[in-house]
């Protein structure tokens, strides 16, 4: 039982080396949380945690024109795109959310995952259900996209560049936020 024990503790602090800390990342993608994961680690995170959710807070548009993750759960935006002001807070964002939960019967401390186009967006939602008193929620730090390269492309990183699971998807065929977002 003790030899159990220690080889779960030091597997564990084997895991936790490749994640990223704060200290690893831009302040536009650190959270109140300080939970971290890059593409390749959420897939597997969710691959081991079959009760976590995983959410994409992308735009409608964005989800139209790069697909979307398998493993995402729901679609809900964190912003939408507005013609005079760029991104504005989607005010279903909360709405959709509590939906979702509510219909899932998801607790506080349900593993939940929330995946953005680079990572900056996943890290405010964070914020966002921290607010609302959940513990565990995790940032994809590198996002579906992943971070511009010297070229200005998205190839650096992110799980559509991981060659992790995606799909064409039109996010009109997701709930909308309000409703859950469930796709």
């Amino acid at each position: 039982m003790k030899q159990d024990l220690l080889t779960t503790t030091f597997v564990l602090v084997l895991a936790g080396l490749g994640m990223a800390t704060a200290s690893d990342l831009p302040p536009s993608k650190q959270s109140s949380l300080g939970l971290y994961l890059s593409s390749r680690e959420a897939a597997g995170f969710l691959s081991a945690e079959p009760s976590a959710l995983m959410i994409d807070v992308r735009t409608p548009e964005e989800i139209d024109e790069t697909g979307i993750a398998e493993d995402v759960d729901a679609l809900i935006p964190l912003a939408l795109l507005n013609e005079s002001k760029g991104l504005a807070f989607n005010p279903d964002f909360y709405s959709g959310f509590l939906r979702l939960v509510s219909e899932r019967n998801i607790a506080i401390d349900t593993p939940i995952v929330l995946i953005c186009r680079s990572g900056n967006r996943s890290a405010q939602a964070v914020n966002a259900l921290a607010s609302l008193g959940f513990t565990r929620v995790y940032t994809v730090t590198d996002g579906f996209e992943g971070d511009r390269g010297k070229d200005r492309r998205r190839s650096v990183n992110g799980w559509k560049n991981a060659g992790l699971p995606w799909r064409k998807q039109r996010a009109s065929d997701c709930a909308p936020a309000i409703e859950g977002g469930a796709c």
